[in-house]
């Protein structure tokens, strides 16, 4: 298990998303990690697509749908609830982002944890 920082809490602003490319290498290319800001909770996910496997965003940080309701897909349009990564919509319908656990500490910082 390791522990990655991401950025501060005052980083990431409500109905916002941040991608972060982990030193962790899968297939030799490092792991990439939404960060977004919902309902005032902070959320995680593999920056994946489970449909096609490819990247959800075109654009960096550029990840929500334009009603900024849903995590979106840029490839083909899924829609993922960002509080539970659930697609509520498009072909990988009912499967998730694979989510990763977060842990804010005193000093306001936000670490994501690989297991």
């Amino acid at each position: 298990m390791s522990r990655h920082f991401l950025c501060h809490t005052n980083d990431i602003h409500e109905l916002t998303t941040r991608e972060f490319a982990l030193p962790l290498e899968e297939n030799g290319s490092p792991i990439s990690v939404i960060l977004v800001r919902y309902e005032d909770q902070l959320y995680c996910y593999k920056n994946h697509c489970p449909h096609l496997g490819v990247p959800l965003n075109w654009q960096p940080d550029d990840f929500l749908s334009i009603e900024r309701t849903h995590i979106q897909c840029a490839t083909h349009g899924a829609l993922f609830n960002p509080s539970d990564g659930y697609c509520i919509s498009g072909p990988c319908r009912d499967d998730h982002l694979i989510a990763y656990p977060i842990e804010c500490d005193e000093n306001d910082k936000i670490w994501v944890i690989m297991q």
